[in-house]
C-alpha cells in the first residue's frame, strides 16, 4: 500500500472517530422490527414470543443429537443399543465435558430461560395495549415454561442458579441455589400460572390443568427436600384439581374413541393413534402435546424439528435378513429405527409378568411379531420371523422347514419389542427418515392418577394409593392391586407400564432419588462378554448430572461449586 493511500485511511480512520463522540451516534436504535422494543408492544407480538416458548420447548426432544435419547437412555428402561461404551453404558464416562451434560444446560438457560424472562419483564406493564384475558394468558404460559425448564434443571443437575430476570449485561458471579430453593421458585410460578392459565385452549398450547400436573409433582418433590409431609397435602389437591374436572375437561379415556375404534385396536391404542392425540380429535386424556406437522413451516421440515421417537426407540428391523439373505425395508408408520433405546429385560418382560391380559402388552400397543417385507424374497415374503437359539446361545432365524438358518439376531440393536406409540406418519412421508409428524404425548391425566398415587403413598394412605393405581389398571384391564402392594418400586412399575416413551424416565428416578439403586438393579447386563454396562458402572454420586466445566471455568467472580464426586 502506498503512503499516499495509508494517509487518506487515517484521515477516514480520524473523521470517523470524531463524529462517534456525539451521544447519539451512541445512542442503540431497535431497527429490526422483531427486536424486543417493536414486537412487544400488543398482544399480538407477545404471543409471536410465547410461540418462540413453545418452539424451543420442543427442542428438549432432539438435544442431545439424532442418535441419543439420554432421558431414558441407561435407566432401568432402556440401554444404548450399541456394543460400546457410549450412551452412558459406561457412566464413568458421564462428566462435566460430555457433550450432552453441556447441550441440556445450554437449552434451559440459553433459550428457555431468556425467552420466558423476555416475556415476562414487562407483561404486567399497565400501559401496553393487551386484553386482560389474553395478558393473563400469555403470562400463564411463560410462568409454567419457566417453572417446566427449572424442573427440568433441578431434576437433572440438582441446586442450580436462579436466573429471574434478564440478563443483559456479561455475568461471572452466578452461585447455586439449593435444591429446595429452586423448587419454591419452580412452585411459585406454577401457583401463579394456575391462576392465569384459560381451562381451554387450542391444541398444542398450555393448559390451566397442564400447571396443576407439574404443580403435583413439585409438591412431591419438596416434601422429599424438605421432610415436610404437609407439601403431599398440596400435591392431592393439585392432582384433584385436575382429576375432578374444576381445571378443565380433562378425563381417563375409557371407551374407544376416534377413526382409530374402526379398526382392531383397544382405548389405550386409540389414545396415542396417529391423528388422535389432541383434544380437538375427542382425547380428553392428553392436556399437553408437542405438536408435528408435515410440510409445514415450524411444524416439522426436518429430523432437527420432527417427532423422533422412531429414531430412537425403534430396532433397527430392516437389518433383519431372511433365510435367503434379503434384507427388511423401513415402511409405513413403522419408519426406520435405529435401536439406540434398547429396552432391558425389566421393561420387555419383567414388568407385564404381574397380569398377561394388561392390554399396554397387547398386540395393538406392542410389537412382538415382525414380518419379512422385501418382496424381492419370494420364499419368506409377507411371513412371520420365527426364531430359535442355536448351540452357542444367540438367537437365529429359522427357515420354512423349521430348520436353523445362518441368519443371527442382534436382540440389542435389531431385534426387540417396538413400543406403538412411536409409530406414525414419516417426515416428508420418506420412510427412511426416522422421524414422523405425530403428535406427542407430554402431560396427560393418567400420570396425574399415578402422582396423586405417589403423594398419597408418602402420606402412608395406602388405601387411596392402590384406589388411584387401580384406576389405571382397570382401564388397562389389568389386575387389581390390594393397599398390601403400594409402594415405591409398584409405582415406578406402573409408570414404566403406562408412560414408557412419555416419560422422561431419568427425571423421574433422580427426583424419586432412585436412579443408582435402579440402573443397578436392572441395567447390569453387558452387551457382550466383559463389556460395559450402566449398572456395573454407575457410582453414588451419578444421582445428579454434573455442572458443565465450562460454566464453572467462565464464572470467575464466584466460587461455582461442582457436583460432589465429579472432578
Amino acid at each position: 500500500m502506498t503512503k499516499r493511500y495509508i494517509n487518506i485511511l487515517m484521515t477516514a480512520c480520524v473523521l470517523s472517530l470524531t463524529s462517534s463522540c456525539k451521544e447519539s451516534y451512541l445512542d442503540e436504535v431497535p431497527l429490526d422490527r422483531f427486536s424486543p422494543e417493536n414486537l412487544l408492544t400488543n398482544a399480538a407480538g407477545y404471543d409471536a414470543a410465547v410461540v418462540s416458548i413453545y418452539q424451543a420447548s420442543r427442542k428438549e426432544h432432539i438435544i442431545g443429537s439424532n442418535n441419543f435419547e439420554y432421558m431414558t437412555v441407561a435407566t432401568d428402561l432402556t440401554q444404548w443399543g450399541r456394543n460400546d461404551s457410549r450412551g452412558n453404558k459406561d457412566y464413568s464416562l458421564l462428566n462435566s465435558s460430555l457433550d450432552a451434560a453441556i447441550l441440556y444446560w445450554d437449552w434451559a438457560y440459553k433459550e428457555m430461560i431468556v425467552k420466558t424472562n423476555l416475556v415476562l419483564e414487562n407483561i404486567d406493564d399497565p400501559t401496553l395495549n393487551i386484553p386482560d384475558e389474553a395478558r393473563k394468558n400469555i403470562k400463564g404460559q411463560a410462568l409454567f415454561f419457566r417453572a417446566y425448564t427449572y424442573n427440568f434443571l433441578v431434576n437433572i443437575y440438582g441446586g442450580v442458579p436462579l436466573v429471574k430476570e434478564r440478563v443483559i449485561e456479561p455475568r461471572f458471579d452466578f452461585t447455586r441455589n439449593t435444591r429446595a430453593e429452586v423448587l419454591e421458585f419452580i412452585a411459585q410460578d406454577l401457583e401463579m400460572a394456575s391462576e392465569l392459565l384459560p381451562m381451554a385452549v387450542v391444541d398444542g398450547r398450555i393448559p390451566r390443568a397442564a400447571a396443576y400436573h407439574l404443580l403435583s409433582e413439585v409438591y412431591i418433590s419438596l416434601g422429599m427436600e424438605k421432610k415436610d409431609a404437609t407439601f403431599y397435602d398440596k400435591s392431592i389437591s393439585a392432582a384433584s384439581k385436575v382429576i375432578n374436572k374444576e381445571a378443565g375437561d380433562y378425563e381417563i379415556m375409557r371407551s374407544r374413541f376416534g377413526a382409530a375404534s374402526a379398526r382392531p385396536g383397544d382405548v389405550f391404542s386409540d389414545i396415542f393413534a396417529d391423528g388422535q392425540v389432541n383434544r380437538s380429535a375427542g382425547n380428553k386424556e392428553v392436556m399437553w402435546a408437542w405438536q408435528f406437522e408435515n410440510f409445514t413451516p415450524g411444524g416439522s421440515f426436518s429430523a432437527s424439528s420432527a417427532n423422533n421417537s422412531i429414531r430412537y426407540w425403534g430396532c433397527e428391523y430392516d437389518r433383519i435378513k431372511s433365510p435367503n439373505g434379503q434384507p427388511n425395508l423401513p415402511s409405513d408408520s413403522l419408519g426406520r429405527g435405529i435401536g439406540v433405546n434398547s429396552p432391558t429385560n425389566y421393561l420387555k418382560y419383567d414388568i407385564w409378568k404381574l397380569d398377561s391380559k394388561d392390554i399396554r402388552n397387547s398386540q395393538y400397543n406392542i410389537r412382538r411379531t415382525f414380518y419379512y417385507n422385501n418382496p424381492a424374497d419370494k420364499e419368506y415374503f409377507g411371513k412371520p420371523i420365527v426364531t430359535r437359539k442355536g448351540a452357542d446361545g444367540a438367537l437365529y432365524v429359522l427357515k420354512n422347514d423349521g430348520s436353523n438358518s445362518t441368519v443371527k439376531l442382534d436382540t440389542l440393536r435389531e431385534y426387540y419389542p417396538y413400543f406403538r406409540k412411536i409409530e406414525g406418519t414419516p417426515l416428508g412421508n420418506n420412510n427412511l427418515s426416522g422421524n414422523s409428524v405425530k403428535d406427542f404425548s407430554r402431560m396427560r391425566v393418567a400420570e396425574t392418577y399415578l402422582l396423586r398415587a405417589e403423594a398419597y403413598y408418602r402420606k402412608g394412605n395406602m388405601d387411596l394409593a392402590a384406589g388411584d393405581i387401580n384406576v389405571i389398571r382397570e382401564r388397562a384391564k389389568a389386575r387389581l392391586i390390594t393397599p398390601s402392594d403400594v409402594s415405591e418400586d409398584f409405582i415406578l412399575d406402573e409408570r414404566a407400564r403406562e408412560l414408557i416413551v412419555e416419560e422422561p424416565r431419568l427425571r423421574t428416578l433422580i427426583r424419586m432419588g432412585r436412579l443408582v439403586d435402579r440402573v443397578r438393579k436392572y441395567n447390569s447386563a453387558p452387551s457382550v462378554a466383559n463389556g460395559p454396562s450402566s449398572g456395573k458402572t454407575i457410582q453414588e454420586f451419578n444421582r445428579f448430572w454434573p455442572i458443565p466445566q465450562k460454566v464453572i471455568d467462565a464464572n470467575v467472580g464466584a466460587k461455582f461449586e461442582q457436583n460432589a464426586g465429579y472432578p
